[in-house]
């Protein structure tokens, strides 16, 4: 690995040259985060997101505020909304939850659309934000590990114009018998055939390690001393497994469901939503992330810090919540003594009635009394105001109260 890491990070400053001037990285270190986030005092302008299309037009916020960022701009949010990383028992490089679908019908409430999300892990997000349209998105993690997770999507996002080109550049594989720059077959079925039996490439595995560390580079994210290893990690994990790759936690032997699985499902009306399930699905993601609308952050749902933030981001940009998911993040805040702080983060968010939670149960010794047939997690949308006041009158106890009696 060692041998590695220095062609690897000279390719990276050759890709970040190729692409745009070269922008340095903040210097190391913590910074207080203000008590609100105040707007740019220079107005951020329109840009060409990379690939050469026309300028992406400003998103302005009811309040005023733009929401379109100068991709320089983005790192230091980042640095401004997170705190410390923390560690967590898995590898969480895809989702487990095969219930995540089964909120799809509240997620497409019109109400919601145009709002704010915050999300948490990996890519079962992009699926939500498909579903919602949202004006801004901040995906919270305790891991950094998840930060750069995101934005390795993020580099496949820029190079990828398809669903197959997103894939290409994420799996480190090309298609059998796909056009990687067209437009695929309606579905995940024609996806999952050119790449399931598709040879891992190790140039391209290497070249997605060099696309990110350039994007961190041209992003201003700050640097952490195990980038480039945990980079290098991540983008194994897809090269070696490719669509076959699980959701694996330590020290269990029970088997989560594949990443194909999980982009192949359909909501209970039957239909594919997750966000590769077509290009117009794709193309709204893409849209989000490639004008710096989806900011990853490092930070604990019971911390101090990085919720705090988000609240104060979303006040300042004038923006309401509009879904909050937290898998079941909640369980260990119990653990962990922490929940009223989680509580006090949300109570901050501004909210309409139409805000929502959406949380996870997994049936580990309980079957939840919603579960359906043939699922080992049960997903749950709840009104963020109906949460609150349940707290406020009589305080949660346990997660599986959370989980029963929300509303």
């Amino acid at each position: 690995m060692t041998r590695d890491r220095l062609p690897l990070a000279l390719v990276a400053l050759t890709f970040a040259a190729c692409q745009r001037p070269r922008v340095e990285p903040s210097p190391a270190g913590s910074a207080t985060p203000p008590a609100s986030v105040a707007p740019s005092a220079t107005p951020p302008a329109s840009r060409a997101p990379p690939g050469g299309d026309a300028p992406a037009a400003t998103q302005a916020s009811p309040g005023g505020l733009d929401l379109a960022m100068r991709d320089e701009e983005v790192g230091p949010l980042i640095a401004r909304l997170s705190e410390d990383p923390g560690e967590f028992p898995s590898d969480n490089f895809v989702s487990n939850e095969t219930s995540y679908l089964d909120v799809a019908a509240a997620l497409r409430d019109p109400r919601l659309r145009g709002h704010a999300y915050v999300g948490v892990g990996p890519e079962q997000n992009l699926t939500y934000l498909a579903l919602l349209a949202p004006r801004m998105a901040y995906v919270v993690d305790i891991r950094r590990g998840n930060l750069l997770e995101h934005l390795v999507l993020r580099g496949c996002f820029e190079v990828g114009e398809t669903r197959a080109g997103f894939l290409r550049a994420l799996l480190a594989r090309d298609p059998v018998g796909l056009d990687a720059g067209a437009a695929a077959p309606e579905g995940f079925a024609a996806l999952a055939a050119a790449f399931l039996d598709a040879p891992a490439s190790r140039a391209l595995r290497d070249e997605g390690v060099a696309r990110t560390q350039a994007l961190l580079l041209r992003l201003r994210v700050r640097p952490a001393g195990d980038d480039d290893a945990e980079l290098e990690r991540i983008q194994d994990a897809f090269f070696l497994r490719g669509l076959s790759l699980r959701y694996s936690m330590r020290n269990s032997a029970r088997e989560y469901p594949t990443l194909g699985e999980l982009l192949a499902r359909r909501d209970p009306s039957g239909v594919e939503s997750s966000f590769l399930a077509s290009e117009a699905a794709y193309a709204s993601v893409r849209r989000l992330v490639r004008e710096n609308r989806v900011i990853p952050v490092v930070g604990d749902f019971g911390g101090t810090r990085a919720l705090v933030a988000v609240a104060a981001e979303l006040r300042a940009r004038g923006l309401v919540l509009g879904v909050f998911y937290t898998s079941n993040v909640e369980q260990y805040l119990f653990e962990a003594r922490t929940y009223p702080r989680f509580v006090a983060a949300v109570e901050a968010m501004p909210r309409d009635d139409a805000s929502t939670l959406v949380r996870v149960w997994f049936d580990q010794g309980r079957r939840h009394p919603s579960q359906q047939p043939g699922q080992r997690t049960t997903q749950l949308a709840v009104p963020a105001n109906a949460f609150l006041g349940r707290a406020q009158r009589h305080p949660f106890k346990s997660y599986w109260e959370v989980v029963t009696q929300a509303r």
